[in-house]
């Protein structure tokens, strides 16, 4: 065991990170005089997190809400993270200082620990102390472990279901949760009496709607206990910021929607157990449309490389509708040009280089997690004709760049992470998208959603599927997530949904399950 963990001095992990810049641009952090409380209540009520884990350590991450939490001042927040067998022991502690500009978040960043080991951690402002999380560190990059396991999930409407799914997760024995985003949904509280629950809050228009919105979706104790279960890696879509927004642009010609963005990257930030890196040009940067990095390459020893990609913050406008039909809802559109990029040139490059590098190393698996359905849902029409353009479909060049990569360097084992469509959707990914008789390069898993409802019948679903050969299987009816084993031989895919998604108690059930064998196309299994 490493005996001197630590935690990264200020400066020491800025200048490491070539973050310096940007915590520079914060306001006035490092100077603020931090207030010692004594609540008499929890400041914990938003729950704990721990994510971004590397091989020597990790994000921990609260927020301090309640009356007692002065609305102007820092309050300083003591940490600790122990031994699991004996949490008595602790390996490394320390204090942080929440600042009200970042709604009294706290990041603390972890390093010096023992690679591949699992911690546990907790949080303390006086006598009041959080719940305990678990987390872990990853393998170091020349390790071949025996497994991996992780889930997958995304679009967790709050109004639209319970959080039944949080709780079965939490038996999965999992290494990581991969969340593909719709966190939140921005929209005013509707009056479905449908819904199982309602909040009652107006449609998002500035940080601090943002940040009620996000204080009421941590609320759920289900998701809390999720979050200090075990490490997530986060990537957004589009209701962190705006339904179907594209880059810099609303689709719906929104005012002041950079101002919009800004606020929204800035609350994701706030919740999330992110690093300080990801804010390049700290929040005054963001405040003028400066980038927040949030896609990265995390790696599990030679087992696997998670690839998290960004599919909303880069990409160009969508196309419009054809001339012959009606104009579509979307006020900002562009006509067809090879050059769109739904990940920017920037990330499409980082990229590719990831998977040359992953040859290179000759890592087993490269799990691709993303936003969306990546394989074609108009596969009898063919490219760019009778498409939903919010997907890969309507950035048809930009798809056959990445499988072109897939192609040029071969890296082994590529699976494909999606959410978003709100159903189950298996597919083989082939080296053509228009050809099945074309050589698979990949295998798609599309999760359904945590909550959010579908929009398909069962019918519908099965008739699109027997459109697209390539689709080996297609849910819609269930809301759950996905399970992903890989091991040096095989992965093995489980696809888990719900009997009622408005049933705290709910059941579950596998749905369907599929292996990928080193090496070979992907399979179905017969449970």
């Amino acid at each position: 065991m490493n005996p001197c963990p630590r935690v990264l001095a200020r400066r020491e992990f800025l200048r490491a990170t070539g973050a310096w810049v940007a915590l520079l641009a914060l306001p006035q952090l490092g100077q603020t005089e931090a207030v010692v409380l004594k609540p008499v209540s929890s400041p914990f009520g938003l729950g704990i997190a721990s994510g971004s884990p590397m091989a020597d350590g990790f994000v921990l991450w609260t927020r301090l809400v309640g009356s007692e939490i002065p609305a102007s001042q820092a309050v300083r927040v003591a940490w600790e993270v122990f031994d699991l067998a004996n949490p008595e022991r602790i390996v490394v502690q320390g204090q942080a200082v929440a600042v009200p500009e970042l709604a009294h978040s706290v990041h603390v960043e972890v390093a010096g620990l023992t690679a591949d080991r699992w911690y546990g951690y907790r949080f303390r402002v006086g006598e009041a102390v959080s719940a305990t999380g678990r987390t872990r560190t990853l393998p170091v990059a020349t390790a071949l472990p025996s497994r991996l396991r992780l889930a997958f999930a995304s679009c967790q409407s709050w109004e639209h279901g319970l959080y039944a799914a949080y709780h079965h997760m939490q038996g999965e024995n999992l290494d990581l949760v991969l969340f593909l985003g719709d966190y939140i949904y921005e929209w005013a509280s509707s009056s479905n009496p449908g819904h199982v629950r309602h909040h009652h809050l107006p449609a998002i228009q500035n940080l601090a709607d943002f940040r009620i919105r996000y204080a009421l979706y941590k609320s759920d104790p289900m998701l809390q206990a999720m979050h200090a279960h075990c490490p997530w890696l986060v990537i957004w879509d589009d209701h962190e910021v705006e339904n179907d927004y594209a880059g810099i642009r609303s689709v719906y010609d929104t005012k002041d929607f950079a101002q919009r963005r800004a606020a929204a990257y800035q609350a994701y930030y706030e919740h999330m157990p992110l690093r300080a890196s990801t804010l390049l040009e700290g929040l005054e940067g963001m405040a003028r449309g400066a980038e927040m990095r949030i896609y990265d390459r995390v790696e599990f020893g030679r087992l696997a490389t998670i690839h998290m990609l960004d599919c909303r913050q880069y990409r160009d406008a969508p196309l419009c509708p054809p001339k012959q039909t009606t104009p579509g809802i979307f006020a900002v559109c562009t006509e067809p040009d090879e050059r769109r990029s739904m990940l920017g040139s920037t990330q499409e490059k980082w990229l590719d280089e990831g998977f040359r590098l992953s040859a290179q190393q000759k890592t087993l698996w490269n799990i691709v997690a993303q936003q969306g359905r990546f394989t074609p849902g108009n596969y009898p029409h063919g490219k760019g004709v009778n498409l939903s353009i919010d997907t890969w479909d309507g950035f048809p060049d930009a798809r056959q760049r990445l499988l072109q990569s897939l192609v040029r360097h071969k890296p082994r084992n590529p699976l494909i992470l999606g959410g978003d469509i709100h159903h189950n959707l298996v597919a083989r990914v082939h080296q053509d998208p228009y050809d099945v008789q074309s050589p698979v390069v990949a295998g798609e898993f599309v999760g359904t959603s945590i909550t959010s409802r579908g929009w398909q019948s069962r019918e519908d679903a099965q008739r699109r599927a027997a459109e697209n050969p390539h689709c080996l299987y297609t849910n819609p009816e269930k809301r759950g997530y996905g399970v992903v084993e890989v091991t040096p031989v095989q992965a093995r895919v489980a696809l888990r949904g719900l009997d009622d998604a408005q049933n705290a108690h709910s059941g579950i059930a596998t749905l369907a399950s599929f292996v990928v064998e080193d090496g070979k196309p992907l399979q179905p299994v017969r449970e």
